[in-house]
């Protein structure tokens, strides 16, 4: 859904360049090919004439100077680092996911860097509060994009920016920015259980107050400094998306309180070829604040869903 959105986006705001698909599921793939929409979602939206397919990625991923990776967080380094002996020199890989791997603890940033020792590339990832539907419908939004390279930052920032579309550089790193995506969900998700309970907006605001300690200190324990910033889009902006707008991972929480069963709810949502990335991370926040003291209102998450 998000990469379809992401995909018309670029297409529009670059008619004179030239966009490559690929797309492993062969219904959507032929749906995109022929009738240049997608069969599962935004059925009423075609893409642009620039946009062309490519069904032979082994061939080809060579040639390309970026790649826009738009899959589900837990298959990113695998794919990625499938290619990586057939890989440009000095390819930019822009990451639009992002997780904490629940067995390693690590972003999708340092597994790449392990799964691509010795290979010369820039990694970048983007991270807002954007939703794939308000994307397609050109609604106003904003995002940041985190890499280390200014001159690659500002091609990016070309391709994306937009009447609609805002991007900024943000001060912090890659691991950061990924670290605040992922949190995030886990923020919004308390915050739907409090408002299930029916609480007043003002003991919203004291939990949400809570939870971004909580997860202040989640980074810390992750090794990442103390930078934490409200204001960057990819932690505020998207928390305030995710909580109040009809998202996947907010739909994950709904399903679960109807059906009372993570196995179901994952069940739903995978018949409806949606994913929601919060449920993989709080499994792996579970593990890192087992027989720690604090974090109470993260740990009433972790008892609801084990």
């Amino acid at each position: 859904m998000f990469g379809f959105a992401i995909l018309k986006h670029l297409g529009e705001n670059n008619p004179e360049r030239e966009f490559y698909v690929y797309e492993r599921n062969p219904e959507v793939f032929e749906s995109l090919k022929n009738k240049r929409e997608n069969p599962y979602f935004f059925k009423w939206v075609k893409l642009p004439e620039n946009i062309s397919f490519e069904n032979n990625i082994e061939e080809n991923i060579w040639e390309y100077d970026l790649i826009i990776v738009a899959i589900p967080a837990q298959f990113v380094v695998t794919s990625v680092a499938h290619f990586k002996e057939k890989l440009k020199s000095w390819v930019t890989i822009l990451n639009l996911s992002k997780w904490i791997n629940n067995k390693s603890l690590q972003t999708i940033w340092e597994w790449l860097e392990a799964k691509l020792a010795w290979v010369d590339y820039n990694y970048a990832v983007l991270s807002g509060g954007m939703i794939a539907g308000e994307l397609v419908e050109e609604k106003i939004l904003w995002a940041d994009i985190a890499i280390n390279n200014r001159e690659v930052w500002e091609k990016l920032e070309t391709l994306f920016q937009s009447e609609n579309l805002k991007i900024n550089l943000t001060k912090a790193s890659t691991k950061s920015v990924e670290l605040f995506g992922a949190l995030k969900n886990i923020t919004a998700m308390s915050i739907w259980y409090y408002m299930w309970k029916w609480l007043a907006y003002s003991s919203l605001g004291y939990y949400l107050c809570k939870l971004l300690e909580e997860e202040k200190e989640l980074i810390k324990i992750l090794g990442w400094g103390e930078y934490f910033e409200f204001s960057d889009y990819s932690l505020g902006w998207d928390i305030v998306a995710t909580c109040f707008w009809n998202s996947r991972n907010r739909y994950l929480w709904e399903l679960l309180g109807k059906w009372n069963s993570a196995e179901k709810a994952l069940e739903v949502m995978k018949a409806e070829n949606k994913t929601a990335e919060w449920y993989y991370t709080l499994a792996a926040v579970a593990k890192m604040i087992d027989r720690k003291e604090w974090f109470e209102e993260i740990k009433k998450l972790v008892n609801i869903l084990y």
